[in-house]
């Protein structure tokens, strides 16, 4: 007998962390619990997610960016999501779950009706993992980097946001989109880098020494 293939919804994923965040709130092994192989790209969204606006969190960007980038390696290598049993019994608040998923129904409202599997081979392939994964590690690495310059942790954030929404729904034309945002950030992180190297060069630091 051949059993009905039960469409996925990410809307009706986040709904469900909610849920299940009420009273106490969960533990990031809860949430690899309840979702298990998904559990890599519903994670990336739920970390990425407060860093969606320009203003750096410094506090919190370094903890999330370095388990997002675990993540990456782990999607890369196309293994189970794992964490550190220390990471694993993190707790996330029930206010901070809940702020994070009123912010993603009020966003997938506005953008379901754009977001559908799309490009299916092209999501599926071998390279495509493998790629995905490492620009996952790159760009946590970079969303960790405690930078006190307005758009460094959004701009890794949008990559990550998007690659895992395309990632779970399948949507290759989504999956592009975050690849040319990464293109965008390279060009961001780049010229940070430049800038910084100039404006040590144009410091006379030689009289310190």
């Amino acid at each position: 007998m051949i059993e009905p293939v039960i469409e996925f919804s990410l809307k009706q994923a986040v709904i469900t962390v909610q849920h299940k965040a009420d009273p106490d709130g969960l533990y990031v092994e809860d949430l690899i619990a309840t979702f298990g192989s998904r559990s890599h790209g519903l994670l990336i969204i739920f970390f990425s997610a407060p860093f969606l606006q320009p203003i750096p969190l410094l506090g919190l960007s370094t903890p999330l960016g370095l388990i997002i980038a675990v993540l990456g390696v782990l999607l890369m290598l196309d293994r189970k999501p794992w964490l550190p049993k220390k990471l694993l019994r993190k707790h996330l608040t029930a206010k901070l779950i809940f702020s994070c998923c009123h912010f993603l129904v009020k966003l997938l409202e506005k953008t379901e009706k754009f977001i559908k599997p799309r490009f299916g081979n092209f999501s599926s392939l071998k390279i495509v993992t493998v790629i995905n994964g490492l620009l996952i590690m790159i760009y946590a690495l970079l969303l960790a980097l405690p930078l006190p310059i307005p758009f460094s942790n959004s701009v890794p954030a949008y990559f990550l946001f998007f690659n895992a929404i395309g990632w779970l729904e399948k949507d290759g034309l989504i999956l592009i989109l975050s690849y040319l945002i990464a293109i965008a950030g390279f060009v961001f992180f780049a010229g940070i880098g430049v800038g910084s190297v100039e404006l040590l060069k144009s410091l006379d630091l030689s009289r310190f020494f």
